[in-house]
C-alpha cells in the first residue's frame, strides 16, 4: 500500500519544493471543500425538500370502500398521495394537492352524494358540463374511482366550481399511491452525492499525479 500511494503521489520527484505544484494543491483543496459546501447548500434548502428520499406505501384504491371518502381521510401520520412513478422530489407545498378529490369504489352510485358534500353541482368531461347520466357512464366505462374538485376563472373573474373524473387523462393519471419518507434511502441518497463529488476530485488527482507529471517529468525517477 506504501509503495502503491508512492508511485501514485510521485514521492520520487520531491515535489514540495515546484512553487507551482504547491499552489495547485491548495487550489485543488479549496474547489474541492467549496463543492462539498455547496452540494450540502443544494441538498438541504428548501426544508431538506431535495434530500428526503420517498417508498411508496400503499395505493389509494386499497384503502378505498364502498363509502364516499375524500383521500385527506385516506391518509395516515406522515403519508403524502402522488402519482406512482414520480421520479421527482416532493415538497410540502405538494402536500394538499390531492386531498380534496373524493374516492369510492361503487362512484357511479355516489355522484349525487358527492355533488350534496362538496356543493358543486357541475359535471365536466373535457372541461365541458355534461349531464349526470353521461358523467355516470363515463364512471362505469373507464372504472372511475376518485372525483376532483375543480375550478375555473373567466376573464371576467367570473369563477365555476366543477367535478371531473380523475384519469384517464393526460392531466391526472388514475395510479395514485401513498408516500412515506425513508430515513434508509435519504442516508444513502446523501452518502451517494457526496461519494460522487469525491470520486470526481480523485480522478482528478489521479489525472495530475499521472499525466500531468508525467507530461512534465516523464516516468523515471529524479535524483534528490
Amino acid at each position: 500500500m506504501k509503495n502503491l500511494l508512492n508511485n501514485l503521489f510521485r514521492k520520487d520527484l520531491n515535489l514540495q519544493k515546484y512553487w507551482w505544484h504547491r499552489l495547485l494543491v491548495v487550489i485543488f483543496f479549496i474547489c474541492f471543500i467549496y463543492m462539498l459546501y455547496a452540494v450540502s447548500r443544494d441538498l438541504f434548502a428548501n426544508n431538506f425538500s431535495n434530500v428526503i428520499q420517498w417508498k411508496v406505501i400503499d395505493s389509494v384504491e386499497n384503502r378505498l370502500t364502498s363509502e364516499v371518502k375524500q383521500i385527506r381521510d385516506l391518509k395516515k401520520y406522515g403519508e403524502q398521495v402522488e402519482e406512482k412513478n414520480r421520479s421527482y422530489a416532493i415538497s410540502p407545498e405538494d402536500e394538499l394537492l390531492y386531498d380534496d378529490f373524493y374516492c369510492s369504489t361503487e362512484l357511479e352510485n355516489k355522484i349525487q352524494d358527492i355533488q350534496d358534500k362538496s356543493g358543486i353541482t357541475n359535471l365536466y368531461l373535457s372541461r365541458k358540463n355534461t349531464s349526470i347520466e353521461n358523467f355516470t357512464k363515463y364512471i362505469r366505462d373507464y372504472d372511475i374511482v376518485c372525483l376532483i374538485p375543480d375550478a375555473y376563472t373567466y376573464s371576467d373573474n367570473t369563477k365555476i366550481r366543477f367535478l371531473e373524473p380523475l384519469g384517464p387523462n393526460i392531466l391526472y393519471g388514475k395510479d395514485l399511491v401513498f408516500f412515506k419518507e425513508s430515513v434508509l434511502l435519504t442516508g444513502l441518497y446523501i452518502t451517494k452525492v457526496f461519494l460522487y463529488v469525491i470520486a470526481v476530485f480523485a480522478v482528478i488527482a489521479v489525472v495530475y499525479y499521472k499525466v500531468f507529471l508525467f507530461i512534465i517529468f516523464g516516468n523515471k525517477k529524479k535524483d534528490n
